[in-house]
């Protein structure tokens, strides 16, 4: 199934046909203020330690499938700048939570099909996949702390959890505590600081060349990934604060399951 699919389609077991919400009137709250964040804040303390993900009861989780339909009817870029990091960010981890729940069980999101690329779902009255929420909005708002935010549905991932008005207090916090954690985040090998790929993957996001992202900035990053530690050292444990190389540690893309 390729076509665009709001979060209630995909946590029903009947699998339906997947349809885009009708146009809502133009005073309906979510469009004019954002979604209510809160309801997927309570979907994931319900249902998650931020590492682990009780994917049976998000499945069924009435608050997630209201939060969707708000994120159908809501105009992101009515938002400030603010507003959108933490629209899309919110946005992304609740079309991972409901793309697993309605699968659940499964190994790795990897193993459904176009997970990432071809399923698409209403989002601020479009219909789009994970990377183009990814990719074309949410790294757009220059802002690379969003990697510390989004969590695709893995253990590798950082942790999981809503964010709101606060939002880049909110993502320092989980920086913070995605490279605390020595097997996912960042530790010390020799004298070599070893963090998650993602700071590879995005490294030109972390280091840009000029203004912002660029091509450039990503191959630079490459090429050098000790270029990204200016921006790493704020969110990492003082002891490893003194590495003066960067490596990489292995991505675990097994399910966040539990």
């Amino acid at each position: 199934m390729t076509g665009p699919a709001p979060l209630p389609a995909l946590l029903s077991r009947a699998r339906a046909p997947w349809r885009t919400p009708a146009p809502r009137p133009a005073a309906d709250a979510a469009g004019a203020r954002g979604p209510d964040h809160d309801l997927l804040g309570a979907v994931i303390d319900s249902a998650s330690d931020g590492w682990r993900v009780d994917y049976r009861r998000v499945g069924r989780s009435a608050e997630l499938a209201a939060y969707g339909r708000q994120l159908g009817t809501t105009d992101p870029d009515a938002l400030d700048r603010l507003g959108q990091v933490a629209f899309w960010i919110n946005a992304y981890n609740a079309c991972v939570l409901a793309l697993v729940g309605a699968r659940w069980p499964l190994a790795s999101i990897v193993e459904i099909p176009g997970a990432f690329t071809n399923i698409r779902f209403a989002v601020g009255g479009r219909r789009m996949t994970l990377d183009d929420m990814e990719h074309g909005k949410a790294r757009r708002l220059g802002e690379p702390l969003v990697h510390v935010g989004l969590n695709c549905g893995s253990v590798g991932c950082p942790p999981l959890r809503g964010y709101g008005g606060d939002v880049l207090a909110e993502l320092e916090v989980n920086g913070r505590r995605y490279l605390a954690d020595t097997a996912r985040g960042a530790r010390l090998d020799g004298d070599r600081l070893l963090v998650s790929r993602i700071f590879q993957w995005f490294g030109g996001d972390f280091a840009p060349l000029g203004a912002g992202p660029s091509a450039a900035s990503t191959l630079a990053a490459v090429a050098k990934p000790a270029r990204v530690l200016p921006a790493l050292s704020p969110l990492l444990p003082p002891r490893l604060r003194t590495a003066r190389s960067v490596g990489f540690l292995d991505y675990d893309w097994s399910v966040n399951g539990r």
